[in-house]
């Protein structure tokens, strides 16, 4: 059954005729006429007695009509319900994203509540690759590094900038390296993202290494083996300040390799995005990458 040929059918009672309910529904009068023939075959049944002067309701008639009038009602209620939701800032709000940079939007996550009283936010840290939250309901997700194909929408929320550090404890103990091709001969320590491969090395200019001394998802794992001497670490700079300015971390390469790597945020469908997950979005944008450049200008070089 077509809920438009119901639609029709109710317009034709409430209007008395097929010829102003075509006039009201702006149809031609035989289109309207083939229409709620089409009906009551679907039915089998006839809902409407024709004479040349009126329409009578048939039993069935005046009950299918009651009963479609109900459902019509619910239908646009259903539907104002629905446009209130995606466009209002209501209701609950999931967020993904490494605990690191949650960290650094403790503030800011504050002040999102306080501007958003209606929106129940649910935060989680990334424990998981993103293939494994494709039948999962989230409605935003923040990664590190290039994304791989898959059918969620990524766009890019900042930059953030990672380098090569080692404790002095272990520069005591090892050469320093004057050149990445060095690093071969040292242990190294690397980051596995979840979102694609291991990204918090750069491969364009330091070969991975191919059997690291430690691989950990955790930035804050990696942190503290670095300082505690166990290799090189390839670190994002907002996490190494504190340490390089307690001169627990050494900068190595004086910075010369650094690299950049992209922040991405992640949804399911570019299509009707509510408005809170929009507006969620569009905060991020605007305070994460100067957070993420005030701490690093702090880095000294």
């Amino acid at each position: 059954m077509n809920l438009d040929d119901m639609a029709l059918f109710v317009q034709v009672v409430q209007q008395g005729s097929f010829t102003k309910a075509a006039e009201f529904c702006e149809l031609p009068k035989s289109t309207v006429s083939r229409r709620i023939r089409n009906l009551e075959e679907s039915l089998k049944t006839r809902l409407l007695e024709r004479t040349t002067r009126s329409l009578i309701l048939t039993e069935v008639g005046e009950a299918f009509y009651h009963k479609a009038t109900q459902i019509l009602d619910d239908v646009a209620a259903t539907e104002k319900d629905i446009a209130h939701r995606q466009g209002d800032y209501t209701g609950k709000l999931t967020l993904y994203a490494p605990d690191c940079i949650l960290e650094l939007c403790t503030d800011h996550i504050a002040e999102f509540c306080q501007q958003y009283p209606d929106i129940s936010l649910v935060i989680h840290s990334n424990s998981q690759p993103l293939s494994a939250m494709a039948d999962r309901r989230f409605d935003l997700r923040i990664d590190f590094g290039s994304q791989p194909d898959s059918s969620f929408i990524a766009i890019p929320l900042a930059t953030v900038h990672y380098d090569y550090f080692a404790s002095p404890g272990y520069l005591d103990t090892h050469r320093i390296p004057q050149t990445p091709a060095e690093l071969a001969q040292h242990h190294t320590l690397i980051m596995h993202q979840f979102s694609s491969q291991q990204l918090s090395w750069d491969h364009h200019n330091i070969e991975l290494p191919a059997m690291p001394k430690c691989t950990a998802d955790s930035p804050y794992v990696l942190r503290a083996l670095t300082a505690a001497g166990q290799g090189v670490g390839c670190l994002p700079l907002f996490m190494a300040v504190d340490p390089v300015n307690k001169q627990q971390l050494v900068r190595l390469f004086d910075g010369q390799y650094c690299f950049p790597l992209s922040i991405y945020g992640i949804y399911h469908s570019r299509r009707f995005v509510p408005s809170k997950v929009r507006v969620l979005i569009k905060d991020i944008q605007q305070f994460l990458q100067e957070k993420l450049s005030t701490i690093e200008a702090q880095l000294p070089t």
